[in-house]
């Protein structure tokens, strides 16, 4: 192949392959999650974080949350009793969270399970497994 002919190509197939990468990268991630989805929530020993709040149902929200809103509306509709905890109104709230990891609200902890985000089935099967328990 010449050398011009050789130039011209490299050239041209470099932008074009990063244009394609811009263009196909986020359908390849979402082709990804739904291959590979996240887990709705992670199983441990949260028993520390019961004593403290003196209930099996903790929640870190934020006052304005749609979501945290949402989910004292299952709670209300469940009868279950919990302890929320105001990581906008308090410091020392806002640093345990942190601790924990928190990136979203709400952050739950129901029973052996710690629900990042609003997953209603998720909070709901939760709630089940904590009430055949008691």
């Amino acid at each position: 192949m010449p050398k011009p002919l050789k130039t011209v190509l490299a050239v041209l197939l470099i932008p074009l392959c990063f244009l394609a990468g811009l263009y196909a990268g986020p359908y390849a991630t979402g082709a990804y999650y739904k291959l590979f989805p996240k887990p709705e929530y992670k199983t441990g020993d949260y028993s520390a974080i019961y004593r403290k709040a003196g209930h099996e149902i903790v929640m870190y929200s934020t006052a304005g949350c749609p979501y945290c809103a949402k989910v004292r509306k299952i709670f209300a509709e469940k009868g279950v009793a919990y302890t929320e905890y105001q990581v906008d109104k308090s410091k020392e709230h806002f640093e345990d969270f942190s601790r924990r990891g928190g990136k979203y609200v709400p952050l739950l902890y129901i029973g052996d399970r710690e629900i990042a985000g609003f997953r209603e089935q998720a909070i709901r099967d939760a709630i089940d497994e904590v009430q055949k328990k008691s």
